[in-house]
């Protein structure tokens, strides 16, 4: 083997760094994968990868940058196949694992380059096995750091402007580290082995870089995600605020009603009576809404999602002991039964029969532990993943899962824990609260 020869990273190295790379993202990426299509998946690209190299190292050097598009292209492909991504997720996560693929290739071969040239020896044994075994060791390291900054069980949900700046910096690295293989008199061009020095300095700058635009994003992304559980939060505090009001008026028509009796029996006017009985009727409905717990302000959540329920003809059945409730905050009582209702009515209401409209609440005490279960009907089991939330059913989708979310994070307020069941077409959401340590 001769200098030049050295100069070039094996492409069948370059096939597994790739291949690699995209395996690394679908293992980050797990929540999403099709356990099959990732098997097959994963076996065929590595023909395709290893294939690939073999032709696009055949091919003269004016058709090099295609090839590399066509390589770019072959990742996204494969992170596509298995997983569910959206477009910009894909590209967001191909240029990452293309930039890593680089940086593996490279310092690995430099590593190789230098003991070649040290030692006066090649050995390709020794290349392969010091390949696999660096190969390995920076995967991992990549895996354990990356997978902090991926969220669990939820889309990536990248913009326009991260996914820009994710492409200028993969853009520029490949760029700057590549230059001297094609463009060996510019400026910013070297030559001999300070090439793969320049390579392997560039593409870790680049893999530094991408990392700290990752970091800022997921601070970013956990702002965003605490401002919107404040927004919930305080929402269905401002909802309480005013049922509170509302139910002492209704309070006040219901002790009003021996004034409708009175006009009832004065009037004449057969319409009128009839408009007096109707809103008689409604005032015993109100009053029949009115729920008694134990605990005033569940009552003002229960009476207020009661009557919603009543005048939607949706069957809310509960049977709860507020006084349980004596250890947690208002707010908090407001989060977890507001929020878990809203979730409830808003399944409910899309089906047209009210015989499918069936909501139900349970809350009791069991041993020293507090149960409080909150259940709807839903026409097909809901798929569930460990730690995800069913999918949204509204056309804004902004707020989407932040309820559950603040159901789950008051619920670990007190040292409890949330579970979400789909079966047997009830979609039930189970909250457990020990009771001693309140």
């Amino acid at each position: 083997m001769t200098f030049s020869d050295l100069m070039d990273i094996p492409r069948f190295y370059t096939a597994l760094a790739e291949w690699g790379s995209c395996f690394l993202y679908l293992l980050l990426l797990k929540k999403n994968l099709s356990k099959i299509k990732f098997i097959l998946s994963s076996f065929g690209m590595l023909i395709w990868f290893i294939l690939y190299q073999h032709i696009a190292g055949l091919l003269p050097l004016s058709l090099w940058i295609p090839g590399i598009i066509g390589a770019i292209i072959s990742m996204a492909i494969f992170l596509s196949l298995p997983c569910t991504l959206s477009v910009k997720d894909a590209i967001f996560c191909c240029i990452r694992a293309f930039v890593l693929a680089e940086f593996v290739a490279s310092i690995h071969w430099q590593l190789y380059v230098w003991f070649a040239i040290y030692f006066k020896k090649t050995s390709c044994s020794l290349s392969f096995v010091s390949m696999l075994l660096l190969y390995s060791i920076i995967y991992l390291i990549y895996y354990l750091l990356e997978k902090e900054h991926l969220p669990k069980e939820e889309a990536l949900n990248v913009n326009s402007r991260e996914l820009f700046g994710t492409l200028l910096v993969g853009f520029s690295a490949f760029t700057m580290s590549n230059l001297s293989f094609i463009a060996p008199n510019t400026p910013f061009s070297s030559v001999a082995f300070s090439i793969l020095y320049i390579r392997t300095l560039v593409d870790f700058a680049g893999l530094v870089m991408l990392f700290s635009q990752q970091d800022k994003r997921e601070e970013l992304r956990m702002r965003s995600e605490n401002q919107a559980m404040n927004v919930v939060l305080q929402r269905q505090y401002e909802q309480y605020r005013m049922s509170l009001d509302n139910v002492e008026l209704l309070r006040q028509e219901f002790h009003d009603l021996k004034h409708y009796m009175l006009a009832i029996r004065q009037e004449q006017n057969p319409e009128k009576k009839e408009q007096y009985l109707s809103q008689m009727e409604q005032a015993i409905f109100i009053q029949e809404a009115f729920s008694s717990t134990g605990n005033h302000v569940l009552d003002i959540v229960l009476t207020t999602k009661n009557i919603y329920c009543t005048k939607n003809k949706i069957t809310f059945t509960c049977l709860a002991d507020g006084k349980l409730l004596s250890f947690m905050h208002v707010k908090d009582i407001c989060s977890i039964f507001g929020n878990a209702l809203d979730n409830a009515i808003e399944c409910v209401s899309q089906f047209e029969s009210p015989d499918k409209r069936l909501i139900n609440l349970s809350m009791f005490q069991k041993n020293k532990f507090l149960m409080i279960q909150f259940e709807n009907y839903v026409e097909s089991p809901l798929v569930l993943n460990k730690n995800s939330f069913p999918s949204t059913t509204k056309f804004d989708k902004q707020y989407h899962g932040y309820g559950l979310k603040s159901i789950q994070m008051a619920t670990k307020k007190y040292g409890g824990s949330m579970t979400l069941h789909s079966k047997d077409h009830w979609f039930t959401v189970q909250l457990l609260f020990p009771l001693n340590d309140c």
